[in-house]
């Protein structure tokens, strides 16, 4: 497989994809920056930048010709926009396509069902099909990583909330599930674009994740860490919520208009049965790509650098 110099990246200015741009500055490889013409948003040092029109199929093409490999790193993807640089970057006959998938497990049937996961289950489906019939060299890899680890920590998504000193549990609170730092997964891109993994990445979801967790596990760790009795879930100070009760509850909230239950569907996707959340292990590519998983002194070490702003 041709050596890989050239990137293109989407969303370069957003919590995940200034992290990746970074990182493959770093690594040696050339990158620019896709950006809307109307955007002022900040970008990484060390990479070129291209203001443009993403809905304009033929100037994405014109930019990408030349690259090796286009990411997507947006937050909330949308099938129509990522659609036409998709197109654009198959007609320019890239190697490798890699779509904003991240957190969303996509290899279990009920998951993608989930609201959460539509606009990523469209872009899936139709990058394979779309290069599937095409003779163009363009291939595709997919990054799943789980929860972003030091987000989460810090705004209590996993559990304990270092804000309100509060914690809550999802069904029992002892599911593991495998969530990642915004490092690795930085990490893992650029791994999956070394020469010695692109075969082996080829059209493939790759799974990985930081450490194996669960609320119970994080709930201690946090109130040693920061000396908060979180209480317990037999004295009524911890919630236990019952995850196949709060996808009731979201689909209410949706079909009332309230957008904000979308977020508990990542709850169902972590914790429910059959959702993938506890497939993490089962689907990791960690070992295939050297990425190392964190024993429980390497994450309360990460979990501290991440509640270093409590005590600031």
């Amino acid at each position: 497989m041709a050596a890989v110099k050239n990137i293109a990246i989407i969303g370069a200015s957003g919590l995940l994809g200034s992290r990746i741009a970074t990182a493959l500055v770093i690594a040696g490889y050339s990158v620019t920056a896709v950006q809307r013409k109307v955007s002022q948003k900040p970008i990484p040092a060390g990479l070129r930048v291209v203001k443009t029109d993403l809905g304009d199929e033929t100037g994405l093409t014109q930019i990408f010709d030349g690259q090796d490999v286009v990411i997507s790193a947006v937050g909330i993807p949308s099938f129509e926009t990522e659609k036409v640089w998709i197109d654009a970057a198959i007609a320019a006959s890239v190697k490798r396509i890699i779509p904003s998938e991240f957190t969303t497990n996509m290899e279990s049937p009920l998951a993608i069902q989930l609201p959460v996961a539509t606009e990523k289950v469209k872009v899936r489906q139709y990058l394979t099909s779309k290069i599937s019939n095409t003779s163009a060299p363009t291939t595709w890899t997919s990054l799943n990583n789980g929860a972003f680890l030091d987000m989460t920590i810090k705004f209590g998504a996993l559990g304990p909330n270092p804000i309100t000193k509060q914690a809550i549990f999802h069904n029992g609170g002892d599911n593991e599930i495998g969530p990642s730092t915004l490092a690795d997964i930085a990490d893992a891109i650029v791994r999956i674009l070394d020469p010695a993994n692109f075969a082996d990445t080829t059209n493939q979801a790759v799974y990985i994740h930081s450490a194996a967790v669960t609320e119970r596990k994080l709930t201690a760790m946090m109130s040693k860490i920061l000396d908060i009795d979180f209480g317990s879930v037999e004295d009524g100070r911890i919630p236990d919520v019952n995850v196949d009760e709060l996808m009731e509850k979201a689909k209410g909230q949706l079909e009332a208009g309230d957008m904000t239950g979308m977020l508990n569907y990542y709850y169902v996707m972590m914790y429910e049965e059959g959702y993938g959340g506890k497939d993490f292990k089962k689907l990791s590519w960690n070992e295939r790509l050297g990425i190392r998983v964190m024993n429980d002194d390497e994450l309360e070490r990460a979990v501290r650098g991440f509640l270093s702003f409590i005590s600031a």
